[in-house]
């Protein structure tokens, strides 16, 4: 097992443990934006290129969130940065679990497969099983 490692991000930072079969990132420290969010993905997609992985379990404890307005290009973003290959759940402890679900319904369309959770635990059983 890889031991866990903590990332700067760009405005935010990131604890990435490698699980059997996953990756989990806990994004913390910092406030949510386009230019974080999309900063955000990127570096994960990198992670998992790195450790080799297919599966990924973030979970989100950011300040405020992404304007509504903006959910689509981030979405875009992930498409770009190749998360159409790696499952993902997405586990929101702020307040934005709309906002987060319709990034959900957006990513379907662009062949993006992410679950939405405010609870770790479902998030982790559908990154595991739910296929």
């Amino acid at each position: 097992m890889i031991a866990p490692a903590i990332l700067d991000g760009e405005g935010f930072k990131v604890r990435i443990e490698h699980h059997y079969g996953y990756l989990r990132a806990y994004v913390h420290d910092g406030r949510d934006s386009l230019q974080v969010s999309i900063a955000m993905w990127k570096l994960l997609s990198e992670q998992c290129a790195k450790h080799g992985v297919k599966r990924l379990l973030v979970v989100e404890d950011l300040a405020s969130t992404v304007d509504v307005d903006d959910i689509a290009k981030v979405v875009d973003a992930m498409a770009d940065f190749g998360f159409a290959k790696i499952r993902t759940a997405f586990v929101e402890l702020q307040s934005d679990i709309q906002g987060s679900e319709l990034g959900e319904i957006l990513a379907s369309e662009r062949g993006v497969t992410v679950h939405v959770s405010g609870d770790e635990v479902a998030a982790r059983h559908w990154l595991m099983y739910g296929e």
